[in-house]
């Protein structure tokens, strides 16, 4: 562990902090600091395939070819803890479990609850369209000196379970979910959607047969029989409007 991951005034862990855009895009200049550490980072990747041909075609074959569609943008689940009973801490760093937390109210203490959606409501703005950005705010989640995410926030639940008795909330956990955000111009950087050895899709139109869809600039479609087997297509004039033709790559 790195003494940049240690909070120097108290020998503690490094609070999480989502660190997120306000005014700016790509300028991340909003701050919020968890009031205590995740004991968890809940991370998801999936993969998106289906089968491709008819059925008979795969009894007769024994399989089934599988065709690649997407991969989704990761996600992040995380639980962030709120407790305010004994008011908002100001500095240091708690721990979850070195605090004791009251199931009920201590009769005949003085206690210096401040209400907890105070804290929890500056999460829940990440979820809405800030006025100067047109969009919900991308977030940055660094721990220490680590970037452990950046996207958007796509899934907030509040559960609220501890209250005053005048009904002021002191204790939330907020279970929020967020998905990898790249602009289009980033991602298209590390992957050549253009690319001729590519499978690529088309939407039929009225009119249009796999002829005329794969008629381009030599080099740049595969033929009308290429295409035609690839979607298991009989009658090059079936296909109907609004069918999704799957253009096979080329093959040099």
């Amino acid at each position: 562990m790195s003494t940049l991951d240690i909070d120097t005034s108290t020998g503690a862990l490094k609070k999480l902090t989502i660190r997120h855009e306000q005014k700016l895009r790509n300028t991340f200049d909003g701050e919020i600091v968890a009031l205590f550490n995740p004991n968890q980072l809940k991370y998801g990747n999936r993969v998106e395939w289906r089968s491709a041909g008819t059925v008979a075609q795969s009894v007769a074959a024994g399989f089934q070819r599988m065709e690649f569609l997407a991969t989704p943008p990761a996600t992040l689940q995380v639980d962030l803890f709120f407790d305010t009973y004994e008011g908002e801490q100001s500095s240091g760093i708690s721990r979850l479990f070195d605090v004791v937390l009251p199931d009920q109210l201590r009769v005949g203490t003085q206690v210096s609850a401040t209400d907890v959606s105070r804290l929890t409501t500056r999460v829940a703005s990440l979820a809405r369209v800030a006025s100067e950005l047109h969009r919900p705010p991308v977030c940055r989640l660094e721990w220490g000196r680590t970037v452990v995410f950046q996207g958007v926030l796509t899934g907030l639940d509040q559960d609220f379970t501890f209250f005053m008795p005048d009904g002021t909330p002191v204790r939330a956990t907020l279970g929020c979910t967020f998905m990898a955000y790249r602009t289009f111009d980033a991602a298209a950087k590390d992957v050549e959607l253009h690319s001729a050895d590519v499978a690529k899709r088309r939407i039929v139109r009225r009119g249009d047969t796999p002829d005329r869809i794969a008629f381009a600039p030599p080099g740049d479609a595969p033929s009308w029989r290429d295409t035609a087997r690839e979607n298991a297509i009989d009658n090059p004039r079936a296909p109907a409007a609004g069918t999704v033709l799957v253009l096979p790559q080329l093959v040099s």
